[in-house]
């Protein structure tokens, strides 16, 4: 397939380009700067570019099959290239005729924050409380954009490797006291399963390790 990545650089975008590329699929990193990418690969196409500049957008949506975001932003700080980003996203998506959006989100966004641990609650309302509200906005113009997407909203994310050991759910309650983590590579490797796969379409879905 021809994918592009959108937040190519972010640890998640890295991860999901380098196993996209293992599984023979065509990938186009979206980037600010080409310099922050270190993958190398004949079938990797680099796109200059910025979400808040919907022109440069338009150009690398055209001919995809699925689009996959992984935009975020640091704890500590507002970054509206997540929410407005999407939303351009979203826009060029129509335009070119796009349909199938991938994106990354958060534990706490929506129904997950009833579901979250108490010590993953005090860190969604205290250092990730930013990042959620935009997680939220995103959520919001992705609800309503008529595209045909899935949304994961991963645990704490770590470096670790790709276990292919998941636990996920539309409804996913946590023991009370717990921490629980996945690791980027297998949240890349989950997304990647859905680019043909309609069980999740129209869902957001909590995801974590086992």
């Amino acid at each position: 397939m021809q994918l592009l990545v959108v937040g190519a650089t972010g640890g998640t975008g890295l991860q999901i380009i380098e196993q996209a590329l293992q599984r023979g699929h065509f990938v186009t990193a979206f980037v600010r700067d080409p310099a922050k990418l270190p993958v190398k690969h004949p079938n990797l196409t680099v796109e200059t570019g910025d979400v808040l500049k919907p022109q440069t957008l338009l150009h690398a949506v055209r001919r995809q099959d699925v689009v996959i975001c992984a935009l975020g932003s640091r704890p500590g700080q507002h970054d509206e290239a997540v929410a407005d980003g999407t939303k351009n996203l979203i826009a060029a998506m129509r335009q070119a005729g796009v349909r199938r959006l991938l994106v990354v989100s958060s534990l706490g966004v929506g129904t997950s924050y009833e579901e979250a641990s108490l010590p993953s609650k005090l860190v969604i309302k205290t250092l990730l409380s930013g990042v959620i509200a935009e997680k939220e906005k995103q959520e919001h113009a992705i609800h309503t954009s008529k595209l045909d997407w899935v949304i994961v909203r991963p645990t704490r994310l770590t470096n670790g490797p790709l276990t292919g050991k998941i636990r996920l759910g539309e409804h996913l309650p946590f023991p009370r006291f717990s921490i629980p983590k996945i690791s980027r590579a297998d949240v890349a490797a989950f997304l990647l399963d859905q680019l043909d796969n309609d069980q999740y379409l129209g869902k957001a879905v909590t995801i974590t390790g086992k």
